[in-house]
């Protein structure tokens, strides 16, 4: 029998409930609001169904086939009512209009009277109001899994919408893929408490002395990337405030704290989705293709399945749509890969509060507004900050000329980062008028171990190049970067040991963590061309995440080397390296598989 020992493994499908042929599961709340199962020992007749259906404790039991690699589309609904009142762009609502149109049902999650949210299935195309928009709360799906085969049975359409571990326990409920059932799930960030919820809604309609009539998460009042919580309340007034000024969205996207246990180790993040379509936000989407962004909303579809890409296919004249890369779609879509991180350990106290006092004071204790005098506080930090960047760049007047040109005046950089470039002593840079750099964090560029050494650091980009840095990246002293004409170079965090090479001319990507030994040559571009038959001289580059390349090692151009893998000193790298493995050689073969280092 089912027995919840360690609530991180246990995602609240409600698979376990459906199956159990003598109703001896219930769900019950725990003092954080989520359910979990209770089992009825006197009517348990121990048959096991419970454990063989939960998706945690088995994986993809209906060995269901989806796409190795998902389709990629940014897409949104060509009504802009829908496209507006809906939380990304509208995909969802297109889905469920053509599945209503063939007589089907559409399965998703619609909110309760009191401000819970659990799972419906209808025919009623009036209803694809209540489905429409993300709810961001754990959903009670009691009885959804049982209602879907039956309706699958009786060779009924059916389109059902949830979160991925919920999809996957319909899976294992159900034992098969039916053809007549199409499921679509979204990438997840974590599902928040409705405890939470409700304790912060009853906060909201004392303050407009009303009871809320319509919610509504990620608004595009002040537009879609400054999205915001709205309630209208039945007396006519409505409540709107963006992601950096409402309360849940601090405690859901700053603090983290009240989430369900498993989010924070999430069983579901890897790929292929076990979903028929799987949609998001397409964040950076404004990067790639500036065309597919009006700041109304944009949904990111991956098509993880043929019988996804019928539908998909059949939606073209309700929608605009363009197919881009997974790489492209991961770049600034954290969640595709990686759970939800809390923020401290303070989730025993937050619970024990929120049944003593109202949400304001919890907000105020746990996930205050910055005040005044805490921005002003940052304003001296960044002074400091400042300070402390002049003392390391020395008295070198070329070298604070690069400093305040490039942080403060250049139409080269784009950073979020007051003083994201940091150049040290004896750098040099060459930089073309189209080429362009994204800062996300900080860039520090020229560091020395010996630091009288006069070795120049050097930095090429020629017309039409790109050099993004998404989290703190530092590059050696004789280290030499060069973007080639067209290329990009994407650099998610680490570094660069002294006197590396990086030549990019097609696309290079280092992941986050990586240790980039010294002498290292990293090059995608050969510089000159073979007359041979189907010769490139250009191929993309992807180093993944927590990647150890020794001194002398060469990766050269095509090659995808996966996450904890190790380029052994003095290889050379012609061909793909599985993640976890030891390569070396010339060319570099593996020595070891499932390795970790430190």
């Amino acid at each position: 029998m089912i027995e919840i020992i360690d609530k991180t493994k246990c995602c609240g499908c409600n698979a376990c409930g459906d199956v159990c042929p003598t109703n001896a599961i219930s769900f019950e709340t725990d003092n954080e609001g989520f359910w979990y199962p209770r089992v009825n020992k006197e009517i348990c007749i121990d048959c096991g169904l419970c454990e063989q259906v939960c998706p945690i404790l088995n994986k993809n039991k209906s060995n269901i086939i989806r796409y190795q690699k998902p389709l990629v589309y940014a897409a949104y609904n060509k009504n802009i009512d829908i496209r507006l009142k809906s939380t990304s762009g509208g995909v969802f609502s297109a889905l469920a209009t053509k599945i209503f149109g063939a007589s089907g049902f559409v399965g998703g999650a619609v909110y309760n009277d009191d401000h819970s949210v659990s799972h419906i299935l209808t025919n009623e195309k009036n209803k694809l109001v209540d489905l429409r928009s993300s709810k961001y709360l754990q959903s009670y799906i009691d009885a959804t899994f049982k209602e879907t085969k039956k309706l699958l049975l009786d060779d009924q359409k059916v389109l059902i919408c949830g979160t991925p571990c919920q999809i996957a326990g319909l899976y294992n409920y159900l034992g098969k893929d039916y053809e007549n059932l199409i499921t679509c799930d979204f990438i997840c960030r974590g599902v928040n408490s409705p405890k939470v919820f409700q304790k912060y809604m009853s906060m909201l309609e004392g303050q407009y002395s009303s009871k809320a009539s319509n919610i509504r998460f990620k608004d595009k009042t002040y537009g879609w990337h400054n999205f915001s919580m709205k309630v209208d309340f039945e007396n006519g007034k409505s409540y709107c405030k963006d992601r950096y000024n409402d309360l849940f969205f601090i405690g859901y996207l700053q603090n983290g704290n009240f989430a369900r246990p498993s989010c924070y180790d999430c069983a579901f993040k890897s790929f292929p989705q076990q979903s028929d379509i799987t949609l998001a936000d397409f964040w950076g989407i404004e990067k790639i293709d500036p065309s597919m962004d009006q700041d109304k909303g944009t949904s990111l579809v991956l098509i993880n399945s043929d019988k996804g890409k019928s539908l998909f296919d059949t939606l073209e004249e309700t929608i605009v749509s363009k197919q881009f890369s997974i790489e492209q779609a991961v770049k600034e879509n954290p969640a595709f890969y990686a759970s939800l991180k809390p923020v401290s350990d303070n989730r025993k106290d937050f619970f024990d509060d929120l049944d003593k006092y109202p949400f304001e004071d919890i907000a105020k204790k746990y996930f205050p507004l910055p005040s005044n005098k805490k921005r002003s506080k940052n304003r001296i930090k960044s002074l400091e900050n400042i300070f402390h960047v002049g003392l390391k760049m020395g008295l070198s007047i070329h070298t604070w000329a690069l400093f305040f040109y490039y942080n403060f005046f250049s139409r080269h950089f784009k950073s979020s980062k007051r003083i994201g470039f940091r150049p040290l002593k004896y750098c040099r840079l060459s930089i073309h008028k189209s080429a362009r750099i994204t800062l996300r964090s900080n860039f520090i560029m020229g560091i020395k171990q010996v630091k009288s050494s006069h070795i120049e650091t050097r930095l090429l980009l020629e017309p039409n190049s790109k050099l993004t840095v998404n989290s703190n990246f530092s590059m050696f002293c004789g280290s030499y970067i060069r973007v080639v004409e067209g290329g990009e170079l994407v650099l998610e965090g680490g570094f660069i040991n002294e006197n590396v090479q990086i030549t990019c001319a097609s696309k290079i990507t280092i992941g986050k963590g990586c240790a980039i030994g010294r002498d290292v040559i990293i090059r995608d571009y050969d510089g000159h061309t073979i007359e041979v038959p189907g010769f490139e001289i250009s191929k993309p580059i992807t180093i993944g995440n927590h990647v150890w390349i020794g001194n002398r090692a060469t990766i050269l151009k095509g090659v995808t080397i996966g996450d904890g893998a190790i380029i052994a000193a003095g290889a050379i790298v012609i061909k793909d390296v599985l993640p976890k493995t030891i390569v070396a050689g010339v060319p570099a073969k593996v020595v070891r598989e499932n390795i970790e280092w430190h």
